[in-house]
Parts: structure tokens; sequence; C-alpha cells
């Protein structure tokens, strides 16, 4: 496939190096452009906008918070701009749900496919190719995707038709993550 990346972070970068080693045509952007050397050294294309990666069939985005990918996606040299109708935004960021539905009524009114996947693991299980992905969308899109995410995960966890459910999902499960530690730290009350 030819795919497009953001976001090339402790997380981002080593998800874009299995997705390089699985064989596919990545263009990878980040705004440190020096985190996106080692993939270029092994064969991707550098962007010079987040709009380049959206060239392909598929772009990704991995960033730290709402405001990153909103200026990805909605910027003059964004994603939405250059993404062509049926082409599709994977957005594996932890985000809020309020941006998720933002995102899907962007992408809709260009006719553009957008799937929210957040991702529970941590860098050395991105290294690995262990996340856990839960990805909501349309099936038909969710089933295009699945070749990415086998490349990037060891399981993956669909669970609707309306992507701003996969990032309630991912918020819930780090609320719940966070109480398991907190509490075990507290043991024995």
């Amino acid at each position: 496939m030819k795919l497009g990346f953001i976001g090339l972070g402790h997380m981002g970068s080593a998800m874009a190096a299995n997705l390089l080693a699985a064989g596919h045509d990545l263009t990878v952007y980040n705004r440190t452009k020096a985190k996106a050397a080692p993939l270029v050294k092994r064969g991707a294309h550098l962007a010079d906008t987040p709009g380049a990666t959206a060239r392909g069939e598929v772009v990704i985005t991995m960033l730290a918070d709402d405001h990153a990918v909103d200026e990805a996606v909605f910027g003059d040299d964004g994603i939405l701009v250059a993404l062509s109708p049926d082409a599709i935004h994977i957005s594996m960021s932890t985000i809020s749900v309020a941006d998720s539905e933002r995102l899907t009524r962007a992408h809709r009114e260009k006719r553009q496919e957008f799937v929210a996947a957040p991702v529970f693991g941590r860098p050395d299980a991105a290294a690995s190719a262990k996340l856990f992905t839960v990805p909501a969308g349309k099936r038909e899109v969710v089933e295009r995707c699945q070749p990415l995410f086998d490349v990037l995960g060891q399981r993956t966890f669909p669970i609707g038709d309306e992507p701003p459910m996969a990032n309630l999902v991912k918020l819930s499960g780090n609320f719940l993550i966070a109480s398991v530690i907190v509490s075990a730290r507290r043991w024995p009350w």
C-alpha cells in the first residue's frame, strides 16, 4: 500500500518502522525532521507538510493530543485538503471523543474515510508489533485497514461503525489502568 504516517515520537517511529519493514511505500512527516532520518535511511520518503503524506491510499496519525491532530488535519497544508475521496485517515492517537466527532464530520463532508483506531501498549510493544488496536468506523473500511493493524499489533478489537466509539473505549481503558495503578500503590490500605 501507499501510506503516509504523521507523528514519529516513541510510538509512531516504531509503528512506521514496522510498516516500512512490511514492504509498504511509506511517506513520513514529523515537525522535527531529524526524527524521520532513520526511516528515510531505510527507504521512507520525507514529506515537507502533513498534506504531502496524504496522497496515497491511507494516512495514519499518531500524535500527542487533539491540538496536534487538528494541526495535521485542518491546517492549510493538512490532510483534509490533500486526501482524495475514498482514501482513509486512520487516527491512532489518543484524542477526545469530541475531536473524533469533529474529524468524522469533516472527512464525511469531503467524502473521505475516517477510522479511529487508538492502541493500547507502550513503545516496546509498538516496536515488537504487539499493540492492541481498537478501531471503529465503517465496517468495510475497517476491514480494508486490517492488514495494517496486523502489521502493527497482536490483536484487533473492532467495536462499531462510529469512530468516536473507539476513542471512548481508549479513554475509558486509560482511566481503568490509571485507577488500578493508583489502587495498587496504596495497597494495603
